[in-house]
């Protein structure tokens, strides 16, 4: 059940969307600003590129300011705009054939799930090189399900494939990170 709070936020939201679309510049602006470090952390997971990932979050808002209108709330204003940002990245992929790790992914980093003696940056490096067998579709599914937690329905809406291919692309990336880190940090995994 929605809080009060998130639903006063939603119509908060809905507001200034419905004045951008309007015109009201500043409106939009306040969108942006509210939006763009999300965007910026989606895109630089996929990209793992500082320069390619704030150049998407550039494209993302030029985009969404020009197809503004066209936007009804079907879903939130977030979604639509990582729905933005994750097929601007995938064409980046594909023209510049780049698509590197996710540094604090399970965890790892800042937070390492295991104990404290553990090497986090060998996790992290584990992780990185685990997410470079995957491939691009792979990769963009496993971040967008697992680290931001989408369901397999706003993934599939969100790179636009379907729903069974989603979770046949899901399958494939958990078992190949498995195999790797299996091989990569032994020890972690012993039964």
């Amino acid at each position: 059940m929605e809080t009060m709070k998130e639903q006063r936020s939603k119509n908060v939201e809905w507001e200034l969307v419905k004045k951008a679309q309007d015109g009201n510049r500043n409106a939009f602006d306040q969108l942006m600003l509210e939006n763009q470090k999300s965007i910026f952390r989606l895109a630089f997971r996929m990209l793992d590129n500082r320069d390619d990932a704030l150049d998407t979050v550039q494209e993302t808002f030029y985009r969404a300011y020009r197809s503004l209108k066209k936007f009804r709330g079907e879903s939130s204003l977030r979604l639509w705009l990582e729905t933005i940002a994750t097929r601007i990245c995938i064409s980046r992929y594909r023209k510049k054939k780049i698509f590197v790790g996710v540094e604090e992914l399970f965890g790892f980093g800042s937070h390492p799930k295991w104990d404290a003696e553990i090497d986090a940056n060998a996790h992290r490096k584990a992780i990185t090189e685990a997410m470079r067998t995957l491939s691009p579709k792979e990769r963009m599914t496993f971040v967008l399900r697992m680290e931001k937690e989408y369901s397999t329905s706003e993934t599939a809406e969100i790179m636009g494939i379907a729903e069974g291919t989603i979770k046949a692309l899901l399958h494939r990336a958990n078992k190949k990170m498995k195999k790797f880190l299996l091989r990569a940090l032994p020890d972690e995994f012993e039964n």
